[in-house]
């Protein structure tokens, strides 16, 4: 029985290209977050551009984070301790 961290070899390039895929889909999708609800705050008049570029500058290391953390959960492997 295989388990979730044993990819037989013939699905190895389809497994790593949607890892690829998931990591840039949840990164854009959170950074295109960012900019919708800050548009939509400037619209309705709750906010200045002052603030939203504060507000966009504050995710920016979320951003990163969460990058790094897609990276190496491509890299992690599950081995018992």
């Amino acid at each position: 029985m295989l388990s979730f961290s044993e990819i037989p070899a013939e699905f190895a390039d389809f497994v790593a290209a949607k890892q690829r895929e998931l990591a840039f889909n949840m990164l854009t999708s959170s950074a295109a977050g960012v900019v919708v609800a800050n548009l939509a705050a400037l619209v309705a008049g709750d906010a200045t551009v002052e603030v939203l570029a504060q507000t966009s500058q504050a995710q920016l290391p979320l951003l990163v984070v969460t990058l790094i953390a897609s990276v190496l959960s491509g890299k992690v492997e599950n081995k018992p301790w």
